[in-house]
């Protein structure tokens, strides 16, 4: 394998003539004009995971495919980034013949005139440089009208992901494939989310269904995790209860109780994860799956951390500080700053004791509740489980990337979907699950277990009913 280690600095991209891109047919297959994969946020630990991944798998991707471009501000930061990736490909380097790689320097990637030139030659854009808060998808924008063949980013909020999908038309028109809220979760959640719902025992209607999350300290993401975490507590958790999508204004943030994230009590992640304390956050695919499966009673989603004590931390957070404080950026942004070197002292105590010496241990349970017409309930339950968040959300986000390249440089087409439309095919979805849940670190994949329950079972946290009925009074 020949890594070429090609670097610019923060002029680089400035000196680039912003050329017109000729207008390309959304029938005609993906050209070698189109060679680069371009990642937004890509000196970030997500986008390296990506980018590390994407070399993993490099004879997947099409044969014109030239450089992976890594996009961020800080040209120190961007050529670490590129070793970072390069020691990490030199350990698998048989998987791919050729391959570049290089860093631009950006100043603001949310501006259409400095991201033009860099979708001239793509032939994928990643969108990783969250947050995505209070923002228009103008990446995806600009990759549309750059005719870019594939794009596929990390973003959660639903006014976000609803303006992403007002462009499918446009990306119709212009060839462009993409796929957004396309990680670990959302993303790998709302595929497994789809499978155990499709599990369920044939005339079953969909009742309820539940995402719930485990990251130990991090999980390698990044600081800015901490706040966009932050920022989430200041929104309304969107939620069904009855059928309807209702948002929630004092529930976000709240402590739900314990989730077992595993299936059986014998398996490796009731060793390894076992039962972990969780708090209602709003990811969209308690709004968004839950519509596509058209349920008739709730959704919601949770998550928790390690050391448990951050969880009990936040949640009394939560209960005294406003939900309008949260909501500024300066403040979330002030408390993320303020609990970083605490964040990191425990970060680096989870490696210290993991037993795969990574410390950044994730998991999600999925649980999809039906009923057939004798009202007996049915829940089909998947868990997963990986040695490190940060690399379970590039290596995901990585193969959506990868199977979209793949169908266009077969038949050019163009939309805008989220993961749960893209997969509702069971052969299709199959196949990316059997992909994504076999990559390097997975320490668990229970596929969908059903279960047959009594009338009065409900799908969630301990706590959740408790919580809800507070809330009501």
């Amino acid at each position: 394998m020949n890594l070429c280690r090609n670097c610019h600095g923060s002029a680089a991209l400035l000196l680039l003539a912003v050329g017109t891109v000729s207008a390309l047919s959304a029938l005609s297959a993906v050209t070698s004009s189109n060679k680069n994969v371009v990642i937004l946020g890509g000196s970030g630990r997500i986008g390296t995971a990506i980018a590390t991944h994407l070399i993993r798998r490099w004879s997947a991707l099409p044969p014109s495919t030239g450089k992976i471009i890594l996009v961020g501000r800080n040209v120190q930061q961007g050529l670490q980034s590129v070793q970072e990736v390069l020691d990490a490909a030199s350990e698998f380097s048989s998987e791919c013949n050729t391959c570049e790689i290089e860093f631009q320097s950006i100043s603001d990637v949310w501006d259409a005139k400095q991201l033009s030139p860099l979708f001239r030659d793509a032939v994928a854009v990643i969108h990783t440089a969250g947050p995505y808060h209070k923002r228009y998808p103008i990446p995806l924008r600009t990759a549309i009208e750059s005719h870019v063949p594939v794009y596929v980013d990390l973003s959660d909020p639903l006014s976000y992901l609803d303006s992403s999908l007002e462009l499918n038309d446009d990306a119709k028109s212009s060839g462009t494939r993409a796929l957004v809220a396309a990680g670990a979760f959302p993303g790998l959640s709302n595929l497994l989310a789809m499978e155990a719902a499709g599990s369920l025992p044939y005339g079953c209607e969909i009742i309820d269904i539940g995402f719930n999350y485990f990251t130990a300290g991090l999980g390698g993401s990044g600081d800015v995790n901490l706040y966009i975490t932050n920022l989430g507590f200041g929104d309304d958790m969107p939620q069904y209860e009855k059928g309807t999508l209702n948002y929630f204004k004092a529930l976000t943030g709240k402590l739900l109780g314990k989730v077992e994230f595993f299936t059986d009590a014998e398996s490796i992640m009731a060793k390894r994860v076992g039962s972990q304390q969780v708090f209602s956050w709003p990811f969209p695919e308690a709004a968004t799956v839950a519509r596509e499966l058209q349920i008739k009673g709730r959704s919601h989603a949770a998550m928790g951390t390690s050391p448990d004590a951050w969880n009990a931390m936040l949640g009394l957070l939560v209960d005294i500080v406003p939900r309008s404080i949260w909501r500024n950026e300066q403040f979330s942004q002030f408390m993320a700053d303020f609990s970083q070197p605490l964040v990191k002292f425990t970060d680096r105590w989870l490696r210290l004791t993991s037993p795969d010496g990574v410390g950044e241990t994730h998991a999600m349970r999925i649980d999809v509740t039906a009923e057939n017409n004798n009202r007996d309930v049915f829940v089909s339950t998947i868990v997963q489980g990986h040695e490190s968040f940060r690399q379970c959300v590039g290596q995901s986000c990585a193969e959506f990337c990868i199977d979209l390249l793949q169908e266009q440089s077969k038949e050019r087409s163009g939309g805008v979907s989220l993961v749960e439309q893209r997969y509702r095919d069971k052969y299709t979805r199959k196949q990316m699950i059997e992909k994504m849940t076999s990559t390097p670190g997975t320490i668990d994949y229970s596929g969908p277990v059903v279960t047959r329950k009594s009338a009065d079972f409900t799908v969630g946290p301990s706590k959740m009913d408790e919580v809800l009925r507070t809330l009501e009074t």
